[in-house]
């Protein structure tokens, strides 16, 4: 065996690491679309108009950012997993080319909304202008650690892309 072997795959480990810290604030939207407040302010849903149309966009939000994780399982797995066989060979480059710049995309389309979103963490905070209770903090936590997911799928893409650019067949 060699040392590789028994080392940890880092790109993989910031793959896995960002579903991690992606996941929270989605599964805190599922309960307070199904009708549990979680503490969130009687104004603020009322704005959101929760129940209702803002119940919608909350469902929607959450499957959307959950099918965002399932994906990023592709940078786990070996692209010639991936790859059908009539497409193997030189033209086998493109599941792996696809699948980086894919997480690469993503990781900026997450960086800008979540920069967006700490400019205006007034609006975007349920509990905006409310006291911070257990429930308040527990959000908040969700949302600081889902700050983390841009960096950490741009490191996995990063890394996906450099190291099937040099095992896929006539890549360098």
């Amino acid at each position: 065996m060699t040392d590789r072997a028994n080392s940890p795959d880092l790109v993989a480990s910031c793959a896995y690491a960002a579903m991690a810290v992606a996941l929270p604030t989605a599964l805190w939207r599922l309960p307070v679309a199904a009708g549990f407040p979680l503490g969130t302010p009687e104004a603020w849903r009322d704005e959101q108009q929760i129940p209702g149309t803002g119940t919608w966009y909350l469902l929607g939000l959450s499957l959307v950012q959950i099918a965002a994780i399932a994906c990023m399982v592709a940078l786990t797995v070996d692209p010639a997993r991936l790859t059908p066989r009539w497409l193997r060979g030189r033209r086998g480059r493109l599941v792996p080319t696809v699948v980086g710049t894919a997480g690469l995309a993503g990781a900026l389309v997450l960086t800008l909304l979540v920069t967006m979103s700490v400019i205006a963490w007034d609006k975007v905070d349920p509990f905006g202008g409310a006291d911070y209770d257990g429930w308040a903090w527990l959000c908040a936590a969700c949302y600081l650690l889902a700050a983390l997911w841009p960096p950490l799928l741009g490191a996995a893409s990063i890394g996906y892309l450099v190291r099937h650019r040099r095992s896929v067949p006539g890549g360098r």
